[in-house]
């Protein structure tokens, strides 16, 4: 018996505050005032008496006397046993009392049995007016423990006591379980009852930490609040060896002993089915009639070894109940129990469920009836985007079928787990036995399979596999062999070769698996631009084969490839493809489809203008993504990050993200950060970019990063003005026209071929294909609704447009320049086009040849002129809007030296206006030769000019002021003066749109302005 009077361990409770109040406030009432009844229950372990031992600690230091009893399960106890225990321990207590009469019989002999019933009443007022006296010194604590175990009369003194002591200073606490299948003990009395229940998760942690004195991680939390129910003693004994202790084991045995034969033996059919099962699964692996099984189950639910039933589904209270049971079980009938609900859970259970137990089932289940369980659980783990959970059945499978006779199955799941965990080891292993098998169509799945397999050190024995599977599906002997290491390209052709070859074989052999499986590995063979009609034609195979065969998995990828594959050939009919794909996608509900779907339809919108709803879908998809075991492609976030940001022109946003790159396994960060550079116009980095690439982009990007290398060329050759580039670039784009860039297998959609071709085509000078291809390119987008791109070519060809400067070109941009503001705006969009070049306006910084070179951007076109002073004069000009710079600050690089005075006037007013009329003429006769663009007499008449104007240099004026000999501003404002007309007579011919801003925008005098009607916004 537990000793209430002793002192307790003082260390606070945890998750017990209310109920720990609750006996606080009794004891302190009866201190002062009365008792009562309380009466607290909960099953083994869960604290009870720890907590009624904390509330008698606190009587006692308060001056209370306290007084225990304990009752006995054994059979022979005497009744009155627990009211036995107290009148002894208060003879202890108070020497001086007397107890004699029906109580001396009690305490003299324990074994005389219980009272007759005619003395019962007096018996029940003798204890009662005994407690009721020592209550008179002193308030009384009465604790009976086990009440579960009290004998009837035992029971009936308590309930006598209760009532007739409620006005006394005594405090009854009984203590019982309400886990036994008889219930509560039968006490009618008025009383406070406190029932304990297991500690919430939280608690739960907080009792680890305090028990092992370690802060617990949150899936150890997890695992034991779900193994012990938050039970407290549970939870203390698992702690340190994460085992079932004796204690445990001995705690819950006596509970199940309490049950009848029936209710164990079918718990122990319940502990084969998991934590939580089904009555009707139960009843079919038990052999039970459900309404017998039922009535069964609620023995145990009142015992508290199970929860209450939702429908027809019950559940353990803890694991560890269905742990003790489990072990309980001889091997045998656990196996034959496992094989038995295998059969009674059928096809149209959970997969998982159905190879746990097939798993378990071990020998007495066939083994490829094991093997094909294990494999639907790992797929359908795998549409769950429970990665590891596909992977540990995987694992089990490939175990299974190392260990049979079924050589190709050995093959088939040896591949899938090898593929699964990346283990080349595993592979390599498989792809041996692959060539001991006469299976030509086998061998090619396993050569395509390990072909996929990133790593140069591999590529020798990749060449090996594809040339056997090639000799094996050709019989044509020897194939030449590629070089020592196997080149990337060899590869490839081999690969396509390969994959071309199993696809017809098994056409005309009827095999449906290696055919689909074939149609998916040439589509990623062939990957490139060129390839995008084959490509096309593909996908309705490969659809037509999965809704003939009913594989809605291939079928649901299948419309993923199809939707690609029609905007690549510049198709309308990809948004109804979409449309489709989403709808069949979001009907089937498995989380791996629904990822698929937000990531292509914020693709799609992305590539509509829709940005709104490409970033509703884009939230979801990272939702999804970040599930524990969600197993996504790791660069699919970073580049839509980068391909909406660059879509959207904000590329001060991607300066971060740049760096991030190479940690998402991206396989060409260095491209994305050239492509950034060129849209800035940053020369110095798109310089740096192709100095790092080399000569080997083309080997470097080719398959699926092709039409990013190809949009590349072009811009880069734009910004270097790289002739040779340019060429290169236009005549590999070329053979694409009408087609899309698209790249990274659709995660990237990078404008019509049209509009590269175009830009390659300006940086040649060839100004009418430049129209021409910007045009094309603008139409194809108008075609898909491709909103931004066909910004992007109109604002791209309104600059070509003016630079082409033919009738009716300068009317033509202007009104495409308004088109695009007005569209930008109602996509949102901050500049007059979401992705041509900002404003530049800067000199080179001397990397990689830079130096003595500017950029120039305006309105989208970027040119690169030599230095010359002029281009700095402007340069501090833009740099301050609106504010006039002294010509003399402009001219010398000590702006602060004083200006020396001027002398007499040589010439006469009369002379002054002469020259001064015959120079404004050649100025208007200049101005209108340049803008005919007649160059030649524009120059000549400047030469005129300058003689004129060096001939008057020792004599006269010029606009009014008489020239005084040894003026520095005059001599200032002439020199900058012309230095900025010369720079914009020849940006007339490099950049008219950008001269012309400039000439409107810039005043020159002794103090020059830049003042634009419209903010222009220079990067400088």
């Amino acid at each position: 018996m537990f000793d209430y009077g002793a002192a307790v361990d003082p260390t606070p409770l945890i998750g017990r505050e209310h109920p720990a109040g609750v006996l606080r406030s009794a004891v302190a009432r009866a201190r002062d005032s009365h008792g009562g009844l309380i009466l607290v229950t909960g099953e083994a372990g869960i604290g009870k008496t720890t907590l009624v031992a904390g509330a008698a600690e606190e009587a006692r230091r308060g001056g209370a006397l306290v007084l225990g009893g304990s009752c006995w399960e054994a059979a022979g106890t005497p009744g009155y046993w627990p009211w036995t225990q107290v009148l002894r321990a208060l003879r202890r207590a108070e020497p001086g009392t007397v107890l004699d009469g029906p109580l001396a019989a009690l305490l003299g002999d324990p074994h005389t049995g219980t009272a007759p019933e005619a003395d019962a009443f007096a018996l029940h007022d003798a204890v009662t007016s005994a407690l009721v006296a020592a209550a008179q010194h002193r308030p009384v604590l009465v604790v009976l423990d086990d009440l579960h175990w009290a004998d009837g009369a035992s029971l009936r003194l308590l309930e006598f006591a209760a009532r007739h002591t409620w006005f006394e200073r005594l405090l009854l606490i009984g203590v019982h379980r309400d886990t036994g299948p008889e219930g509560p003990p039968a006490v009618s009395a008025p009383a406070t009852t406190l029932a304990l229940t297991g500690l919430s998760r939280d608690e739960t942690g907080a009792l680890l930490a305090r028990t092992t004195g370690e802060a617990p991680d949150a899936a150890l939390i997890d695992a034991t609040h779900r193994r012990t129910g938050g039970n407290p003693f549970f939870i203390e004994q698992t702690a340190a060896l994460g085992e079932i202790t004796p204690g445990v084991r001995d705690a819950l045995h006596r509970r199940l002993a309490l049950l009848s034969a029936p209710v164990t033996a079918l718990l122990g059919h319940a502990a084969v089915l998991g934590r939580e099962f089904g009555l009707p699964l139960l009843a079919a692996v038990s052999g039970t009639h459900p309404a017998e099984a039922a009535a069964l189950l609620r023995q145990a639910v009142t015992a508290r070894l199970l929860t209450p039933p939702t429908g027809d589904r019950y559940g353990f209270a803890h694991d560890l109940v269905r742990e003790v049971l489990y072990e309980a079980l001889p091997a045998a009938h656990a196996r034959d129990r496992h094989a038995a609900a295998v059969r009674a859970l059928g096809d149209g259970a959970p997969p998982a469920e159905r190879a746990r137990h097939a798993r378990l089932a071990g020998d007495t289940l066939p083994p490829a009836d094991r093997l094909e369980i294990l494999q639907a659980a790992a797929a359908d783990a795998t549409n769950r985007l429970a990665h590891e959970e596909a992977t540990g059945h995987l694992r089990h499978a490939h175990r299974l079928a190392r260990a049979g006779d079924d050589a190709r199955a050995r093959v088939l799941t040896g591949l899938r787990y090898g593929e699964s965990v990346r283990d080349w080891d595993v592979l390599r292993r498989t792809a041996d036995e692959a060539r001991e098998l006469d299976d030509p169509g086998l061998l090619a799945r396993v050569a395509l399979s390990l072909y996929r397999v990133e790593g140069e050190e591999h590529r020798p024995f990749q060449a090996e596999m594809l040339l056997a599977a090639t000799r094996a599906l050709t019989r044509a002997g020897h194939v030449a062999a590629p070089g020592p290491a196997g080149s990337w390209a060899e590869l490839e052709r081999l690969a396509r070769k390969v994959a071309l070859q199993a696809a017809v074989r098994a056409r005309r052999g009827g095999d449906d698996a290696t055919l689909a499986f074939s149609l998916l590995a040439r589509y990623n063979t062939i990957w490139s631009p060129e390839h995008a009609a084959e490509r096309e034609v593909l996908t309705r195979e490969i659809l037509a084969l999965a809704r003939r065969t009913g594989d809605i998995d291939a079928e649901h990828f299948g419309m993923a490839l199809r939707w690609v594959a029609l905007v690549e050939l510049g198709d309308p009919g990809y948004a109804a493809q979409l449309r489709e794909f989403a709808a069949v996608g979001r009907r089937r509900g498995l989380p791996r489809y629904r990822l698929s779907v937000y990531t292509d339809e914020a693709i799609g919108a992305a590539l509509r203008g829709d940005f709104a709803l490409a970033d509703r879908q884009w939230r979801r998809l990272r939702e999804l993504a970040q599930a524990p075991e969600a197993e996504c492609i790791p660069f699919a976030d970073a580049h839509l990050t980068w391909s909406f940001g660059l879509l959207r022109g904000r590329y001060d946003e991607l300066d971060a993200l740049h760096a991030r790159l190479t940690a998402h396994e991206h396989p060409c960060p260095e491209l994305l950060a050239g492509i950034t550079a060129a849209h800035r116009g940053d020369r110095p980095a798109v310089l740096r970019t192709l100095a790092a690439i080399g000569t080997d982009g083309d080997r470097r990007y080719a398959g699926d990063m092709a039409a990013l290398w190809l949009r590349f060329q072009a811009q880069a050759a734009e910004v270097t003005a790289d002739r040779a580039l340019a060429l290169r670039a236009r005549d590999a784009i070329a053979p694409h026209e009408g087609r899309w860039a698209v790249a990274l297998y659709g995660y990237d959609i990078g404008g019509p071929m049209a509009l590269w071709r175009g830009v390659a085509e300006a940086a040649l000078g060839d100004r009418d294909a430049a129209v021409a291809a910007f045009e094309a390119a603008a139409g194809s987008a108008d075609a898909l609704g491709a909103r931004p791109w066909a910004l992007e070519a109109r604002t791209r060809l309104a600059a070509a447009l003016t630079v082409r400067g033919g009738p009716g070109d300068t009317a033509r941009a202007t009104e495409l320049r308004d088109r695009v503001r007005a569209e930008a705006a109602a996509l949102g969009l901050a500049t007059g086009g979401p992705l041509p070049a900002a404003n530049v306006f800067r000199p080179g910084d001397g990397a990689a040849g830079e130096e003595g070179v500017w950029t120039l951007t305006y309105d989208g076109v970027t040119v690169h002129v030599p230095d010359a002073k002029g281009l700095h004069d402007l340069r501090q000009l833009i740099a301050n809007p609106g504010t006039g710079i002294p010509a003399t600050s402009l001219l010398s690089p000590d702006p602060g030296a004083p200006v020396p005075p001027g002398a007499d006037p040589v010439l006469d007013d009369e002379a002054r206006a002469r020259y001064q009329r015959h120079l404004a003429a050649l100025d208007e006769e200049i101005d209108r030769a340049a803008a005919l663009g007649r160059d030649e007499k524009a120059t000549a008449l400047d030469a005129e000019r300058a003689a004129l104007v060096a001939e008057l240099r020792a004599a006269a004026g010029l606009a009014g002021r008489p020239r005084r000999l040894g003026d520095a501003a005059e001599r200032a404002r002439k020199t900058v003066t012309a230095r900025i007309r010369d720079t914009l007579r020849k940006l007339d011919v490099r950049h008219p749109a950008l001269a012309a801003h400039l000439r409107a925008s810039v005043t020159t005098g002794t103090h020059c302005t830049y003042r634009p009607a419209e903010p222009a916004h220079f990067r400088l």
